[in-house]
């Protein structure tokens, strides 16, 4: 009796801990994104877009976006610049890592399928194509 009170408080606790991300990891991040040209920012206007929305903004410049465990997609056109599209996956982060530790694997692959434990670069440093 005493050892299936053990196993479920431990059960308990270990549920209360997993899916941490999910609750401390905000849903929205704001990135920095920069297109260069020869190591020279280049002013673009661009749209950043995943399965949760779009995004205008001016790069150089940041964008706040909504997290989430699908491609991010960055499409931007200048003056000078022909249009184009750059890929940025999502990344573990922090508090997945720390979930993972303290919440176990359930708890990590809960915030992996919701797209709370997975978050996008801050910096995103684009050089343009058409300077290559």
């Amino acid at each position: 009796m005493r050892a299936t009170l053990k196993l479920l408080a431990c059960t308990a606790v270990a549920s209360l801990l997993s899916g941490c991300a999910s609750l401390i990891a905000d849903d929205v991040q704001e990135l920095r994104v920069k297109l260069t040209c020869r190591s020279k920012p280049v002013a673009v206007t661009c749209t950043a877009r995943n399965n949760l929305g779009s995004w205008r903004f001016i790069s150089p410049g940041t964008v706040q976006v909504k997290t989430d465990a699908s491609m991010l997609e960055i499409n931007c056109k200048g003056q000078y610049v022909p249009e184009f599209t750059v890929s940025v996956p999502p990344l573990p982060s922090w508090e997945m890592a720390g979930n993972l530790l303290v919440g176990g694997i359930f708890g990590a692959a809960l915030d992996a399928y919701n797209g709370t434990g997975l978050r996008y670069p801050e910096n995103v440093d684009i050089k343009n194509p058409a300077c290559e």
